[in-house]
Parts: structure tokens; sequence; C-alpha cells
């Protein structure tokens, strides 16, 4: 065996135990400035990490939110069975063979899809002119309910909602403004009166434009019983497997062409990705910096406490006491250091949850606290580990030389 290796001890007894947890206590009150200076770049460490990971966490909720309540819509229209007609070079244009529609019927037809579960909302809509107030008008017929779950982002302007069943229309602020429509007026169309029981406020699209009544109403306005002109569907959330969706749907539609509009999810979702990646990377960063800080410190302190070892080694304490001491002494520093950061890295992802525009409730994660505190104190214990080890391997008789 080598010189100065730690030879194996006997098991120490329970009083033993706690004389050496006081040596440590004692131990850590005397250098409480460099312990103190340890447990602030402990804290710091932990908490930039748990608030990285807690923003992380809370950016993928608020966008599978977003995504389930807003979708990234599906939108189903009727097939074009155009034939592109020419003749020596020379386009003759195009002629539709068939003609396909949309019914009634593919809305039920839709829900019978395997992965039916995955249709939030299906609101199928139904698109015609009419003159009103010796104006041409867009109409547009739509259920409702339906209609204010997939477009979350209409807001009345005065009013209320329209209810189905009853001759009662929504104008989109455009339809208002050329119009002369409030809340209260009654509209004119086709021979039938509604009422406008709201005005949707400006959003800066073509959903400004139209008329909106009741899907039952405007099929017969228009005389197309049971028809539609197209379909769209919330069927994007954070995990739905989309493209499969579409395949499902053309089975059940074989009439119908289907288009998934996924490119703001597609684009936010690589925002999210973004930022944990940053998290990852800086949280590795942090904690790199934390465990060099640690070994710094502890082989410094190693140095510095080279006298009182000497004495703890000639009052009897063998090797592998000092081993436990400093071990000790670590564990309660990184104890101490993971709760506290724990706890300010919850605090500060609370506080700049808003300032980053997320609005997803911050919830007790079990999963980052047993982390925070646990990878704290493994992390300071394999930071420490050589420093405590070149401690306890101290020769006595050097040891001594420093008394």
């Amino acid at each position: 065996m080598p010189k100065h290796s730690i030879r194996r001890e006997p098991e120490l007894t329970t009083e033993d135990k706690m004389r050496l947890e006081r040596v440590s206590l004692k131990n850590i009150w005397n250098h409480r400035g460099r312990v103190g200076f340890l447990s602030v770049a402990l804290i710091v460490a932990v908490a930039t990490i748990v608030a990285l990971n807690s923003l992380s966490n809370m950016m993928q909720l608020d966008f599978q939110r977003q995504l389930d309540e807003y979708g990234s819509n599906m939108v189903i229209v009727p097939k074009q069975d155009e034939l592109a007609l020419s003749y020596g070079g020379v386009s003759l244009g195009s002629v539709a063979p068939t003609e396909q529609t949309l019914r009634n019927e593919d809305v039920a037809k839709l829900r019978t899809i395997k992965n039916n579960e995955n249709l939030a909302v299906i609101s199928p809509k139904i698109i015609g002119a009419a003159t009103i107030k010796d104006r041409d008008a867009l109409v547009v017929g739509v259920r409702f309910e339906d209609e204010l779950r997939i477009k979350k982002w209409w807001k009345l302007n005065g009013g209320r909602e329209a209810r189905q069943g009853r001759h009662e229309a929504l104008a989109g602020a455009h339809a208002a403004r050329d119009l002369g429509l409030a809340p209260g007026d009654s509209v004119e169309v086709n021979g039938e009166t509604f009422k406008v029981v709201g005005v949707l406020e400006e959003i800066g699209s073509e959903e400004d434009r139209p008329l909106y009544i009741g899907l039952q109403s405007a099929q017969r306005l228009f005389d197309r019983p049971g028809q539609l002109d197209l379909m769209e569907v919330a069927a994007w959330c954070y995990d739905c497997p989309i493209e499969v969706i579409v395949g499902q749907t053309l089975e059940k539609l074989p009439h119908a062409d289907v288009a998934a509009v996924a490119q703001a999810s597609k684009a936010r979702n690589r925002v999210v990705t973004q930022f944990n990646l940053f998290a990852l990377v800086l949280s590795l960063a942090v904690g790199f910096s934390g465990s060099m800080i640690i070994f710094a410190n502890m082989t410094a302190a190693v140095r510095e406490r080279r006298r009182e070892i000497g004495i703890f080694r000639a009052v009897g304490f063998r090797g592998l006491n000092i081993l436990e001491i400093i071990l000790f002494e670590v564990v309660l520093l990184a104890l101490f250091g993971g709760l506290v950061g724990y706890l300010l890295g919850v605090g500060a992802a609370v506080l700049s949850a808003p300032v980053l525009g997320l609005s997803v409730p911050m919830a007790f994660d079990p999963t980052t606290a047993y982390f925070a505190v646990l990878g704290t104190i493994l992390l300071t214990i394999v930071s420490s580990l050589y420093p405590a080890i070149t401690a306890a391997r101290l020769s006595p008789l050097t040891a001594l030389n420093d008394i």
C-alpha cells in the first residue's frame, strides 16, 4: 500500500459520527466568510438553472395551450377536377368534367376518422353574395358557436354574440362601416330580415368584410340546401400527427382537398425549441462554472486548513474521518444552496413570465425541485471530492509541520 493512501477504517460508532458532525458545524461557523461566498455562488447557479428550466416548461405549456385553443387549422374545400386543354403548344384553358361539393353530412363523416379525438372544432361555412342597401355585400353562413370557438381572436365591439337558429347576424368591421350597421340594427338579405346583434373589431384580414349569418339561413337564401363551401378544422395540437389526420380525412372525404395550415405553429415551435436549446447550453455553462468555483474554493480551503487538519490527525482523527468532515460540510452547503436557489429560481420565473408574454400559471414541479436539490448535492460532492481526498491523504507528519 502506498505511503499516503487511505486505510480501510472500522465502522464509526454513533457517538463518533456525532462528534464528527459537531466538528463540521464548528468548521462551517469558523469559516463562515468562505462558506458564505460558496453559498452565494451555489444559490445563483441553481436559481439561474431553475429559472431557465421553469421558463422553458412554461413556454412549452403556453405553446401547447395556444395551439389547442387557436389551432393551426385544416381547411377542407371541394376537390377541383380540372382538365387542362392544349393543342400544338397553345393553351386553350381548362374544363371541369365533374362538379364536387361538400355537404352537411361530411361533418359527421369527419368525426369518424381514427384520430377524431384530435379534432377540437369543425366549423362549416357557405359563402355567397347579396345586395344589401343597394350595395354588393359578402355574406358568410356559419355555425356561430363553432366559429367563435375556432376564431378566438374575434372580439365584439358592442352588442353580443349571435345565436344559431335565429335571424341574427354579426357584422365584420368593414361590412359594418360600408353598410352603416351597428348593434341593434336590422338588415335585409335576399328578402329576409336579420338583426345585427354585434360588430366585430377590425383585425386587418378578409374576415372584416362579411356579414355573418346562421348556416342554415345562408343555405336557404342562396338556394343551396345542405351544401358547404369549406370547413375549417382546429386539428393541430402540440403532439397531434397532423399529416396522419390529413390522410385520414382524405380517405373519408375523397371528394375534398385538405390543406394543413401549420406554418405559424411551426414558426412558434422553432422559437420555443431555440429557447430550450439556449436554456440548456446556458445551464450547462452555469453548472460548469459553479463546479469550477467549488473546486477552486475547496482546493484553497484544504491548503488553508493544513494546520487544522494537522491538529485533527494529532488527536487521533484518521484519514477517513477527515474525508467525512469535509464531505459533511459540503453536503450541508449544497442542501442549503439547492433549496434557496430553487425557491429564488421559481420566484424569478414567476416574475419574468409576464415580461415574456407567458400567461400559463406557474405550477409546482416536483421533478425540478428534486433535481435542483439532489443535483446540487451531487455536483458539489463531485467538485469537492478531489480536494477532500487530498486532505484525507495528507500525511500526519506533513500536517503537523504546519502547526
